[in-house]
């Protein structure tokens, strides 16, 4: 289909129809990005293609990251549970926080919580206490996956953790022609205005990795670290193109040459290789932060019971190896990683799964939050 048909088609169509097409495969991440650029609503993917009306009694309702309602897996779920997937992207983990709260997590069944954002809902009184004898794949996840602290309170699991990885940096080697090794490198004024960076406080911690002394944990800072920091994104602010929203923006602005280094995703590099688009990944020598994902349920959840099966499928040999196909992230499954070639488990960076994950500062609570929101808007504010 030529760009003029395929703008004419978007053109005459409802936000709630091209969310439908995308979802069902019909429309690609970049077909996509004319269409709200078109009407407005760049920054706003996530609410459009989430709910769009009162759920019904067999909906699935979540706030997630973007990519984790993809098809391959949701699919085959929801025609074996004769139930709808209701999913809205979010960009951050506060705004999840912020839906949870708002409706009393009425809104929505369960969340894919990261690591820092557990104790956060918890403390809410927003998240359902989950029973692993109610997972038939439980028994299959690493041990290290189980019952890990940030979803363990009071020896009660309100987690199911399903995935896993780090936030490396990404660039288009036809303008970065050597790999950069340093976090630095998103502070280096030749590519001024090429820049992009994620739109999250919890960013702080990526950037701590720059300081010397380099803190022996990046999300446990005192004030002085955090001056030292606020600093290195004011230095940074003027050659930001964009402070990013959702992965699909930095896709999006890798494919039109508008950036060509960036803070990203797995996920996001497979988007821009499947629109045959140029990107490599680097891994800075001072470390990187990274995830550990579980999915959440509601205390308020209409549905919890769907819910828990969705958790066990996601932890289960579809969910799983569609996490791996998808979003090229780790996952937590046992018997599923070892049913993996070598090499693939060397590309996902699971060769020991307890070393490779102990190489990430993953992401965590942070007691201060509050402060690292005050130092990150002042740092970028326009």
């Amino acid at each position: 289909m030529s760009d003029q048909t395929l703008n004419q088609r978007l053109s005459a169509m409802e936000p709630a129809e091209v969310a439908a097409e995308y979802r069902a495969g019909r429309l690609s991440r970049r077909d996509l990005g004319k269409f709200f650029a078109a009407i407005g609503l760049t920054s706003t993917l996530g609410p459009a293609l989430g709910q769009t009306g009162a759920a019904a009694a067999d909906d699935l309702t979540m706030i997630i990251w973007e990519g984790y309602s993809d098809e391959q897996y949701a699919a085959p779920f929801e025609a074996g549970n004769d139930a709808k997937i209701q999913a809205t992207f979010a960009g951050t983990g506060d705004e999840m926080f912020a839906a949870m709260q708002g409706s009393g997590g009425s809104t929505y069944d369960m969340v894919s919580a990261s690591s820092d954002l557990p104790q956060r809902l918890y403390d809410a009184d927003l998240l359902m206490e989950i029973d692993p004898a109610k997972l038939t794949n439980y028994p299959n996840l690493y041990p290290q996956f189980q019952k890990p602290p940030y979803i363990t309170f009071d020896d009660k699991l309100y987690g199911v953790n399903f995935a896993w990885g780090p936030t490396i940096m990404l660039y288009n080697p036809e303008v970065v022609t050597t790999a950069p090794t340093s976090w630095n490198a998103m502070l280096d004024e030749q590519y001024s205005g090429k820049i992009a960076t994620w739109n999250y406080p919890l960013q702080i911690g990526q950037y701590a990795l720059l300081l010397d002394p380099k803190p022996e944990n990046p999300f446990i800072l005192d004030d002085e670290q955090l001056a030292q920091v606020k600093d290195i994104l004011i230095k940074q602010r003027p050659l930001v193109r964009k402070y990013w929203d959702l992965g699909g923006e930095v896709a999006e602005l890798f494919m039109a040459g508008e950036i060509a280094i960036a803070d990203g995703w797995p996920y996001i590099t497979q988007q821009i290789v499947a629109e045959e688009g140029s990107v490599a990944e680097a891994f800075p020598a001072e470390g990187v932060t990274g995830w550990s994902d579980s999915w959440c349920i509601s205390k308020n959840a209409a549905n919890p019971e769907l819910a828990l099966k969705w958790a066990d499928w996601m932890i289960g040999p579809e969910g799983q190896l569609g996490i791996t196909e998808v979003m090229n992230y780790g996952i937590t499954n046992k018997n599923v990683v070892e049913s993996l070639p070598a090499d693939r488990r060397a590309a996902l960076g699971m060769t020991d799964v307890e070393a490779d994950y102990a190489k990430i500062h993953m992401w965590q609570f942070i007691p201060n939050y509050d402060k690292w929101v005050q130092v990150w808007q002042e740092a970028t504010a326009s």
